[in-house]
C-alpha cells in the first residue's frame, strides 16, 4: 500500500458523515454470509465494529497491508480478517462451535433483511437480560448492606472481646499483685521475728552474771530483777498527731470539705496529689487506680469507685436495673418512668429509635397520632436525617403506663447520659422536635448557662455563658404529667447513699426536696423553672425563694404539708428501699477489679405522682454540696463528717468522740448514717 493510499483512506471512509465502523460493517455484509443462529456472538461482532476495537486493529495491521486498487478492496480484506478474528474469540469465550462462514457473491435474497420475528424477538431478550441485571444489582445492594451489618457487628465482638481480655489482664495483675504484697508482709513478719529473736537474745546476754561474781551479790538475780520497776514516761496533755494529708480538687464548694477535714487535729491540706493519703475531686479522672494496692508504707483513699458510671450514667442504670428486674421477675417501670436508651455508637440504633417511635405513636392522644403507613415513612425519613445504618432488630414495647404519666400535652424528656445538675434535658411533644435535638447534639448542641460570681466588693453579678456540648447518648423518659405538687409547684426529693471500700450500703436519714419557682403547667415546654428543680437552674429564676428559702424543704416540713393525706416518714423508707436495690445491680461492677480504699457518696433523686407512688429518676456522682440554704448549712456538713468517720477514720485512725456539726433532733455521738446492707456479689458473674 502507497504512501497516498495510506493518506487518502480515512477520507474516503469518512465521507457521507458516517463512522468508519458503519461502512466497515456494510462492506462486511456485502463480501460475507455468516450462517449461524448466535445472534449474540453476531451482536457483540457489531458492537466491537462500532467501538474503537477495530480502528485500534486497523492502525495496528495497516503498515502490514499489500497494495490494493482502492480503499473499498483494503476495508473488504480488513473487514474480512478483523470479523474472523472477532467470531473465534466471542466464540471462545462462550464455548459454543464456531460458525460456518461462506464467502462467495451475495445473492438478492441473501441481501434482505433478517425476519422481524426474529429481531422482536432479540430485543424481549435484551429486556429480559436488563431486567435480570437490575435484579443482580438489587441483590448485590442487599448483601452489601448485610456484609455492612456483619461487619458492623464483628467490631462490636471484636471491642467486647478486647475489654473481656484487658479485663482479665488487669484481674490477673491485680492477683500477681496482692500474691506480692502479701509475700512482702510475710518477708517483713519474718525479718520482725528474726530481729526480735536477736533482741532477746542480746539482753540475756547483758543480764547473764559470771559465776564468780555471783557470791558477791547478797541477793540473787531473780530478786534483784523483781525490784527493778520501769517507770512509763509521762504522758502528753495533748494527743500525738499524726502527719495524715489531704487533697481537695477545685469546685463544688470544695471549702467545706475542708473545713469538715480541718475539724480533725491529725489532718492538713496539701497541694501534691501525689502523696496525699485522702483525695477529693469532683471526677474520677486522673486517679491512678492501679496503685492503690501497691505500697503498705503509704495509704490513700479515694471519694469514686473506679466503675461509679455503670449507675450514674443514665444508660447503664436503666441496663443494670431492667437486668436484675429480669431475673427477679419484677416490673422495671414500677422503679423509674418508661425510659428508652437511644445510642448512636451502637450499630442497633435504628431498633431502638424504631421501638421507641411506635410506642410514642401508640399512646400519644389522638391529635398526635398517625397512621401506620404514614408511621413506616416517618422512620425512613428519620434514618436518612440521622444518617444510621438500618437495623433487623425489631422489637416492640407493650405496656400500659399508668394515667399519672397521661396528659393533653404528651410530654417526654431529653436527657443526655453524661451531664448532671439539668444540662443538656429538653421536655418536648413532638418527634420532629426531637430528631432536630438529635442531630444538633451530634455534631455540637449551644446551650446558654447563666452563671453568678461576686467580684472584689461582694457585689453578685450575672453572666450568660455558651457551652457547646456533644453527646452520642440519650436516654428518652416519659414526664409525669401528674405530679404530686406542693403550693402547686413541682419538686423532687435528693436523698444520700453511701459506699464503702468493704461495699457496705450506707442511707442517710435526712435528704431535702427541690421545688420549682413557677406553677406547674404542661402547656409550656420552653420553660425551665416550671419542669426542672435543680438548683443549679432555680437559683436564676426571678421567684427563687419566695416561697422556701433556697426553694427547698426539709423532711419534716413536707411531712407537716402531707400530714393529712400520707405518713411522709414511709415513703422516705421506700426510697431506701429502691436505692439499695438500685445499689444491687451494681455490685458485680461498681469494683469489680477490687480496689482497695474507695468510697463514695451518691446523690439519688425520686419523684413522686399524684398518688404517691415513688419513681427513681437518676443516681448522680459528686452530688451537689452547695450549701445554698439554712438547711443544708446544717445537714452537709453532718453529712460529710460521718460519712468520713465510717470511711476515711477507719482506714487512719484519729481521736473523735463526737461530730462538731449538730443536727435537730440528733445527736452529736450519733452516726446519721444508717446501714442498709452489704453489696453481696454473685461469684457467677464475677
Amino acid at each position: 500500500m502507497t504512501d497516498d493510499q495510506k493518506q487518502n483512506f480515512p477520507r474516503v471512509l469518512a465521507r457521507g458523515n458516517r463512522y468508519p465502523s458503519q461502512i466497515d460493517f456494510n462492506l462486511l455484509q456485502k463480501s460475507k454470509t455468516i450462517q449461524s443462529d448466535q445472534w449474540e456472538i453476531l451482536n457483540r461482532v457489531k458492537q466491537s465494529l462500532e467501538g474503537n476495537v477495530f480502528n485500534t486493529f486497523f492502525a495496528n495491521q495497516l503498515a502490514n497491508l499489500p497494495n490494493y486498487k482502492n480503499p473499498q478492496e483494503l476495508a473488504r480484506a480488513l473487514a474480512e480478517q478483523f470479523i474472523s478474528k472477532e467470531i473465534q474469540k466471542q466464540q471462545h469465550a462462550l464455548g459454543d462451535p464456531l460458525p460456518y462462514i461462506k464467502t462467495p457473491q451475495l445473492s438478492a435474497q441473501k441481501q434482505q433483511r433478517q425476519p422481524r420475528s426474529k429481531d422482536r424477538s432479540f430485543r424481549s431478550q435484551r429486556d429480559q437480560e436488563d431486567s435480570d441485571s437490575d435484579k443482580k444489582v438489587d441483590i448485590m445492594r442487599k448483601l452489601s448492606v448485610i456484609k455492612e451489618q456483619e461487619k458492623s457487628a464483628q467490631k462490636y465482638d471484636k471491642y467486647k472481646e478486647n475489654n473481656e481480655i484487658r479485663e482479665r489482664r488487669y484481674k490477673e495483675r491485680e492477683r500477681e499483685r496482692e500474691l506480692r504484697e502479701q509475700q512482702r508482709e510475710k518477708e517483713m513478719r519474718q525479718n520482725d521475728m528474726k530481729q526480735i529473736e536477736m533482741r532477746k537474745k542480746l539482753s540475756e546476754q547483758q543480764l547473764r552474771v559470771p559465776s564468780h561474781l555471783q557470791p558477791v551479790l547478797k541477793k540473787p538475780l531473780k530478786s534483784l530483777i523483781q525490784t527493778v520497776r520501769f517507770t512509763p514516761p509521762p504522758q502528753p496533755t495533748e494527743p500525738i498527731t499524726s502527719n495524715y494529708t489531704y487533697y481537695l480538687g477545685l469546685g463544688n464548694n470544695h471549702e467545706l470539705v475542708k473545713r469538715v477535714m480541718d475539724s480533725r487535729v491529725d489532718w492538713h491540706q496539701t497541694n501534691h496529689m501525689n502523696r496525699a493519703n485522702l483525695k477529693w475531686q469532683q471526677s474520677y479522672h486522673g486517679f491512678k487506680y492501679t496503685k492503690l494496692n501497691w505500697s503498705k508504707n503509704h495509704k490513700e483513699i479515694l471519694n469514686h469507685f473506679e466503675f461509679h458510671p455503670e449507675i450514674t450514667n443514665k444508660k447503664n442504670l436503666l441496663f443494670n436495673l431492667e437486668s436484675l428486674c429480669e431475673q427477679k421477675k419484677l416490673n422495671l417501670f414500677d422503679i423509674v418512668p418508661v425510659t428508652f436508651a437511644i445510642d448512636f455508637n451502637d450499630p442497633q440504633v435504628e431498633g431502638s429509635l424504631n421501638t421507641f417511635y411506635k410506642f410514642f405513636n401508640k399512646n400519644a392522644p389522638e391529635k398526635f397520632q398517625i397512621s401506620k403507613e404514614d408511621e413506616a415513612a416517618k422512620i425512613v425519613e428519620f434514618r436518612k436525617k440521622l444518617r444510621i445504618p438500618p437495623s433487623n432488630v425489631k422489637r416492640s414495647l407493650d405496656f400500659a403506663m399508668r394515667d399519672t404519666f397521661l396528659g393533653e400535652d404528651y410530654l417526654w424528656l431529653l436527657k443526655p447520659t453524661g451531664l448532671n445538675r439539668g444540662r443538656g434535658i429538653h421536655v418536648f411533644n413532638d418527634i420532629n422536635t426531637l430528631i432536630d435535638l438529635l442531630i444538633e447534639y451530634q455534631y455540637g448542641y449551644t446551650e446558654k448557662q447563666m452563671e453568678t460570681t461576686k467580684d472584689e466588693n461582694g457585689v453578685s453579678q450575672t453572666k450568660i455563658k455558651q457551652y457547646l456540648i456533644k453527646s452520642p447518648a440519650f436516654v428518652v423518659q416519659k414526664y409525669i404529667e401528674k405530679p404530686l405538687l406542693i403550693r402547686n409547684r413541682k419538686f423532687d426529693v435528693r436523698v444520700w447513699v453511701m459506699v464503702n471500700t468493704d461495699l457496705a450500703c450506707y442511707f442517710f436519714k435526712e435528704g431535702y426536696i427541690r421545688t420549682a419557682s413557677e406553677e406547674f403547667r404542661t402547656n409550656d415546654t420552653e420553660n425551665l423553672f416550671i419542669h426542672l428543680t435543680n438548683n443549679a437552674i432555680q437559683k436564676h429564676s426571678e421567684k427563687y425563694g419566695e416561697l422556701d428559702d433556697g426553694n427547698q424543704m426539709s423532711f419534716d416540713q413536707v411531712q407537716d404539708y402531707f400530714k393529712s393525706r400520707t405518713d411522709f416518714r414511709k415513703i422516705v423508707e421506700k426510697m431506701k428501699q429502691l436505692a439499695y436495690f438500685s445499689m444491687g445491680s451494681v455490685a458485680n461492677k461498681l469494683n469489680k477489679l477490687n480496689r482497695r480504699f474507695c468510697f463514695e457518696i451518691f446523690g439519688f433523686d425520686f419523684i413522686l405522682d399524684d398518688q404517691f407512688n415513688v419513681y427513681l429518676i437518676e443516681v448522680n456522682t459528686n452530688p451537689c454540696i452547695e450549701e445554698s440554704s439554712p438547711l443544708l448549712q446544717m445537714l452537709l456538713p453532718r453529712m460529710l463528717d460521718d460519712a468520713f468517720a465510717l470511711t476515711v477514720d477507719q482506714v487512719f485512725p484519729t481521736t473523735r468522740d463526737r461530730s462538731p456539726f449538730p443536727v435537730k433532733n440528733y445527736g452529736d455521738d450519733e452516726n446519721m448514717w444508717q446501714l442498709m446492707g452489704e453489696l453481696q456479689q454473685d461469684p457467677e458473674d464475677e
